[in-house]
């Protein structure tokens, strides 16, 4: 194996991952976690031959990035609010606008014994967020994947979160008649017409599961807001995440099955509107 310097091997990736129309900053990526230096120490150390053990996992690491495999994929890990979850093929790779979401959520809630459900939980991060954010609270992260739920259940336990329940359930369908004073879901929202668009590393890795919607990526919203008034305690909220030219639609079915519902439409931080919170009115 040809030893290079951490200069070099970012260098030759570069290189490589350009010439293939690849994204280089994965590289960089890549290597600032496997050998444990940030971007400033990464520049510090230049010019020192990478460790072995180091160059062959970059190497192999590389080659994955060539073929469209996420980095969060080949390493095992993404990073969501700042701490680091484990992810794989069975899950979605979680995004910033979730992190929006997940804000806004910890943001409304006042109280500290809140009931909340996290419905199509994937890897965990937003049920394991509001545990963290609300201890005291109690938390059930639901899932039609088994596989999904296993991954999360990792990342519940390494964040030693007691206070969340995991259940396999298609929405509510194993959830009985428990109402929750808050309830949060990223659901697939993306339409099968839109596949074709989609970057190849999704396409190729990331759960269909979890990213295609029926009914052009609106079939979870319907379903949801048929039956939610039977699972949302009074005053509580619901908070969805949709694709970023959705809101009009979303606006439509939320007008007619959750008309004594108030809806409040949230823009991201690039200024496309991405989630709600449609709260119950108190009785």
């Amino acid at each position: 194996m040809e030893r290079l310097s951490y200069s070099n091997a970012l260098n030759r990736a570069f290189l490589m991952l350009k010439e293939s129309d690849k994204f280089p900053e994965d590289a960089e990526y890549l290597m600032e976690e496997l050998s444990g230096f940030n971007y400033t120490q990464l520049q510090i150390h230049r010019n020192e031959l990478v460790p072995d053990d180091i160059q062959e996992q970059f190497d192999n690491g590389l080659k994955r990035l060539l073929h469209d495999e996420p980095v969060q994929y080949i390493l095992g890990s993404a990073y969501f609010m700042g701490r680091k979850f484990l992810v794989d093929q069975n899950v979605l790779i979680p995004r910033q606008e979730t992190e929006e979401m997940v804000d806004q959520a910890i943001n409304d809630n006042n109280r500290k014994d809140l009931q909340i459900l996290d419905i199509g939980t994937g890897s965990g991060v937003i049920a394991i967020s509001l545990a963290l954010a609300f201890p005291e609270s109690q938390i059930i992260a639901s899932d039609i994947s088994e596989a999904a739920l296993r991954v999360a259940s990792k990342n519940a336990n390494i964040f030693q979160c007691a206070n969340i329940s995991f259940v396999q359930s298609d929405l509510f369908d194993n959830l009985g008649d428990q109402k929750f004073d808050v309830i949060v879901s990223n659901p697939p929202y993306i339409a099968g017409s839109e596949k074709d668009v989609m970057d190849d590393s999704v396409k190729k890795y990331e759960p269909d599961l979890a990213l295609y919607g029926e009914n052009e990526g609106l079939e979870i919203y319907q379903r949801i807001s048929k039956v939610v008034d039977d699972h949302l305690a009074d005053g509580g909220n619901l908070y969805m995440e949709f694709g970023y030219h959705q809101k009009n639609q979303i606006q439509q079915i939320f007008g007619k099955n959750m008309s004594q519902y108030v809806v409040k439409f949230y823009k991201d931080i690039s200024g496309n509107y991405r989630y709600l919170k449609a709260q119950r009115k108190k009785v």
